[in-house]
């Protein structure tokens, strides 16, 4: 075990070096973030790459993002085709005001499987991290059908696939099944099915081993339709090397067969791994909310009183919110209340998995938020914080009372015993 805190410690070491905090240990909650220097209000503390990360699949309707770093993709009325579902030739004319500022990446790359990329580096970067592996290649592939199940019942499952497809590479190019794992295994997870069961509502005489073993079925038929892809593509890899640069050696250095054998002899390939894997996700993943850059192009083209863009605005953001709103008539929220700008573009959302973020606890009054022009983030101050001061976030939506909260936050394993809810529980 302190062999285990050493590795540990000397895992998030590297990660934190060069950015202004420290690891430590919090009284009564574990590891924490702490600031090495101060920090005032609005002031940006460090940023950090995501450990593992994916736009929503539903969200790719209206809004078209690189799957490597997530920057929105496309010409204005590239963008504005995606968001309607029609050909760039049904957009109105751009006012050139909008079309000549636009800051998004023109250039679309395509994988075989439908992936979009903004450059061929970061197609390259993702296809040598794990898309080599995770690729569908075309719709009647077994990896394909892995991804159209996992699509239908959770999509975390395609990001516990990244994670497997990433620590076999990671192997077959280290040798090193620890150095492979470790990005993992710093984590403390429980299985998917006692993470969903803490909420579980159990059904008449339903037990509650009952109830997991519902999501245990389910995992395990997840996990065989993803080793079924996986084991296709490492067979075929090889006669279709389709590495998105035709000079690179990458491919001809990996011996994914040999790889494959050891990670399933190392357990990676297991249910339990798979479970734990899928569990972290779930108690460790943030959202990820990447504003549209269309929007901020528009507030200030329409804040300079161009009547032109103004025009164009109303009428473009008329069919788009009318679309979106024929498309949502089943939810059960009720937003007519919501005041919208009528420039207001479906921004990218996803979820991801930061590897020093997730070390922030959490606190009914944080001290720090988390921010995002791509897929890195940003953590920024939201209040004044001192040299030691422990780095704390929100995990959930504060503005409620504090049994709201405390029911919310069951779902992470613990009662917060910040400085706000001891108040509000003494009134």
């Amino acid at each position: 075990m302190a062999s285990e805190n050493v590795e540990t410690m000397t895992y998030f070491a590297h990660l934190i070096q060069d950015k202004p905090i420290r690891l430590g240990r919090a009284e009564g909650k574990g590891k924490a973030l702490f600031a090495a220097t101060r920090f005032t209000a609005g002031q940006a503390i460090f940023r950090e790459k995501p450990f593992v990360a994916m736009q929503h699949r539903a969200n790719r309707r209206t809004t078209q993002g690189c799957d490597n770093c997530f920057k929105v993709l496309g010409t204005v009325e590239e963008q504005l085709a995606v968001m309607l579902q029609v050909g760039t030739d049904a957009i109105p004319t751009v006012p050139n005001a909008l079309k000549d500022s636009s800051a998004a990446p023109t250039q679309i790359l395509t994988c075989p499987c439908g992936e979009v990329y903004c450059s061929l580096e970061c197609q390259v970067a993702a296809w040598e991290r794990y898309h080599c592996l995770l690729c569908a290649g075309h719709p009647d592939t077994p990896m394909q059908a892995f991804v159209d199940y996992s699509t239908e019942t959770n999509e975390i499952f395609l990001l516990a696939a990244q994670v497997i497809c990433s620590i076999i590479v990671r192997y077959a190019k280290s040798q090193d099944m620890v150095h492979a794992r470790r990005p993992v295994d710093v984590f403390c997870k429980l299985p998917w099915w006692e993470v969903v069961a803490v909420n579980a509502e159990l059904e008449d005489g339903q037990t509650l081993e009952e109830y997991c073993d519902i999501f245990k079925n389910l995992l395990a038929h997840t996990l065989s339709l993803f080793l079924d892809g996986l084991r296709f593509n490492v067979s075929h890899i090889m006669l279709h090397d389709n590495h998105p640069d035709p000079d690179s050696s990458f491919m001809a250095t990996m011996d994914f067969d040999h790889a494959l054998d050891a990670c399933e002899a190392a357990g990676v390939l297991t249910l339990d791994f798979f479970a734990n894997v899928v569990g972290m996700f779930e108690m460790n993943n943030i959202s990820l909310e990447i504003r549209h850059p269309l929007n901020e192009l528009a507030e200030e083209r329409h804040k300079s009183g161009h009547a032109q863009v103004a025009t164009w605005l109303s009428t473009i953001s008329a069919t788009i919110q009318a679309k979106l709103k024929l498309e949502h008539e089943g939810d059960n929220d009720d937003d007519d209340d919501d005041q919208v700008a009528d420039w207001d573009f479906p921004d990218l959302d996803g979820t991801a998995l930061y590897s020093l973020i997730c070390m922030m606890n959490h606190s009914c009054d944080p001290n720090v938020a988390v921010t995002y022009e791509t897929g890195e983030a940003t953590v920024v101050a939201i209040q004044d914080i001192g040299p030691g001061d422990e780095l704390c976030i929100a995990y959930i939506d504060t503005d409620v009372d504090v049994d709201e909260r405390r029911a919310q936050l069951s779902e992470y394993h613990f009662e917060c015993a910040c400085p706000r809810c001891k108040d509000e529980l003494a009134q």
